[in-house]
């Protein structure tokens, strides 16, 4: 609960006085519950997870020429949660779907840095206005939606791209994790690089237990102990020309990508046994060493995250 409310607190706090003028938070929080329905006192999207307890350790020194931050110069403390897109309180863990990772990380140096991703690769509309219209579009129906997408190339780009993409199933220890949305690494001058991430599986973890529609926990629990589960995090640099402002546009072609750090799972419990419930995992909260990128979508999902650990926080009362 600690490092939660501390996370609510620093969110709070950095919001700019005219931001919540400009973007209504209630009525994009009420568009998730308008889509998938409310279950009291837990997440209004990525209901269904469960925690992961950590250590994220720095690799490719070469991270440091960019950023300061401490979680490249010594291993830091993780407590992540992963889950499945969407509202629902309980989709099959057997059936293909999107999922999540979020990960609250504690450095030596004690200060706290959150990352937040998922399995697509990119956004399906250009803006935070275009997203909530696209959730009311969704609940409202087929016909809704299609007229919703008449209007927004950006979602059909998405729709092409995700939709060829490979569904095979995969544990969450099997899968990728993208961050969608861009940031800036800081080195001790002040220079800023763009950066997007992924979180990329360090070896082959896969189904290793009888599939049933819960069994995603006691999976990830068998691998741990036969091995243990880890991701690479591969930091992107920005070419020059890339996109940082809107994350509907994929960054294509090569880039420069360093390992900087490994992140290994230590053990992973149901929400009612680890810590990572109650956590609000607000991509705005940031290690020094990092800035946020001017994607207005940050900024926005920061506003309905913190709207939203207060809600099912005062559900749980």
């Amino acid at each position: 609960m600690r490092t939660g409310l501390f996370a609510l607190c620093l969110s709070l706090t950095s919001l700019p006085a005219f931001a919540e003028g400009e973007f209504d938070t209630e009525g994009g929080f009420a568009a998730f519950e308008q889509l998938f329905g409310v279950t009291e006192g837990k997440r209004r999207n990525h209901t269904k997870g469960f925690c992961i307890e950590g250590e994220l350790v720095p690799v490719d020194s070469a991270i440091k020429a960019y950023s300061n931050s401490s979680l490249f110069t010594g291993t830091s403390s993780v407590i992540a949660r992963v889950s499945h897109k969407g509202g629902k309180p309980n989709p099959a863990d057997d059936k293909y779907g999107l999922l999540g990772m979020a990960m609250e990380i504690t450095t030596a140096d004690d200060d706290l840095h959150v990352i937040a991703m998922n399995t697509e690769h990119f956004f399906p509309v250009t803006t935070s206005e275009a997203f909530i219209e696209l959730l009311r579009a969704k609940a409202a129906g087929p016909e809704a939606t299609k007229a919703f997408a008449a209007d927004h190339p950006a979602l059909k780009a998405y729709k092409a791209y995700h939709g060829a993409l490979d569904k095979t199933l995969r544990p969450y220890e099997g899968t990728t994790f993208n961050g969608v949305n861009s940031f800036y690494l800081v080195d001790a001058a002040g220079a800023q690089t763009g950066i997007r991430f992924s979180f990329r599986p360090s070896g082959e973890e896969g189904i290793v237990t009888d599939t049933h529609p819960d069994f995603f926990l006691e999976n990830m629990q068998s691998n741990i102990a036969n091995g243990g589960v880890s991701w690479e995090m591969v930091v992107t640099l920005a070419n020059p020309g890339d996109v940082i402002a809107d994350p509907s546009v994929q960054w294509t072609g090569e880039h420069t990508e360093i390992v900087a750090a490994r992140f290994a799972a230590k053990a992973a419990m149901s929400e009612s046994d680890g810590q990572c419930d109650d956590l609000n995992f607000d991509p705005m909260v940031l290690s020094e060493g990092f800035a946020p990128s001017e994607d207005p979508m940050l900024l926005v999902r920061s506003m309905i995250y913190a709207h939203g650990v207060g809600q099912r926080l005062s559900e749980k009362d």
